[in-house]
């Protein structure tokens, strides 16, 4: 499931915005006033997707493997379901022809109640997508914060130099030629 969320996340860049400004017709909700705003919402959320896809991709722990983590399938799938309800309760209009896919399925007895959802749902959407895109980059400074003190600490306790050339014997010899000075040559020590 953490493999196939993956490729649903970064396709949810495309499919999920043009869900919420076209999806609704599929149910027969007709497209009227509420084309401009949602024209404005659409981009918004397909950069907050994308963020959002990207900086969980960015993690090594992520990337590697090619599988999201269970804490991203917790986090960001509910969000992604947000989004499709959100499709679902937009409403077309507010004359007698006003619908969402929500009162093209219940009736038109609903169309308050998805007027107020819409609203509300619309508005924690996006809160949610600035929630989620700084928690995802907080996880990706923090592995790259760990990954680099990992590094840190295993230069420093690597040696400068290596064990075998500490105990070996140096003798200094005059070179020969006009640029000659001291040279220190290093000769393994031979054990008769």
């Amino acid at each position: 499931m953490r493999r196939a969320f993956l490729p649903i996340m970064i396709a949810s860049v495309v499919v999920l915005p043009v869900w919420v400004l076209v999806g609704r017709a599929l149910f027969g909700a007709p497209l009227a006033q509420a084309i401009l705003p949602l024209a404005l919402l659409t981009p918004l959320l397909a950069v907050q997707i994308g963020a959002v896809a990207g900086l969980t991709f960015a993690r090594k722990e992520v990337r590697g493997p090619r599988a999201v983590t269970w804490h991203d399938v917790r986090v960001i799938g509910p969000w992604l379901l947000a989004i499709v309800v959100l499709g679902m309760l937009v409403v077309d209009g507010t004359g007698a022809g006003a619908a969402s896919a929500l009162t093209a399925l219940v009736g038109d007895g609903a169309l308050t109640a998805s007027t107020a959802l819409a609203g509300v749902l619309g508005l924690l959407v996006v809160l949610a997508g600035l929630v989620i895109a700084y928690v995802q980059l907080r996880m990706l400074l923090l592995e790259t914060r760990a990954r680099m003190q990992a590094y840190v600490d295993e230069v420093a306790h690597r040696p400068i130099v290596a064990q075998d050339a500490v105990f070996e014997q140096a003798t200094f010899e005059r070179a020969d030629g006009p640029q000659a000075g001291r040279t220190i040559r290093i000769e393994r020590a031979t054990t008769d």
